[in-house]
């Protein structure tokens, strides 16, 4: 089993160069070898971002936004932090832990405004771009 934080800053730091094209696929098998399953008939996976929560030092959540079949989004969040195996957050239950994802999971965004900027989108906590699927 590949040690999670390392591989998440890895990602981070080639996303934050400009150099990470295969952010999608290098979380999704981070994410299988931790033995963790993705939504497979609940909606279609639109989003992953990758983010550094504020209230801990040294942890990640990574986010999958799905646009379910009544067209609402939804958020799956995944926490990881060193020592600790990643785990799912389902129901804005990340919010328990970490304040500051408060929300997150329903928030509806536009996909129309994330698509017109290259892939993948770094902000001040948060890394984000749009599916191949």
């Amino acid at each position: 089993m590949k040690d999670a934080i390392s591989e998440l800053e890895r990602i981070w730091n080639l996303c934050v160069e400009g150099a990470q094209k295969n952010m999608e696929t290098e979380i999704l098998d981070l994410l299988k070898d931790q033995g963790i399953r993705t939504r497979q008939d609940e909606g279609v996976l639109r989003q992953i971002t990758l983010s550094k929560p504020t209230s801990v030092n040294s942890a990640f959540a990574i986010g999958f936004r799905y646009v379910k079949r009544d067209g609402t989004q939804t958020e799956d969040l995944f926490p990881a932090e060193r020592g600790q195996p990643i785990y799912g957050c389902y129901k804005g239950s990340l919010e328990k832990k970490w304040p500051e994802y408060r929300g997150t999971h329903k928030q509806q965004i536009t996909f129309a405004i994330v698509a017109d900027e290259p892939s993948p989108i770094t902000a001040v906590n948060t890394i984000s771009m749009l599916t191949s699927r």
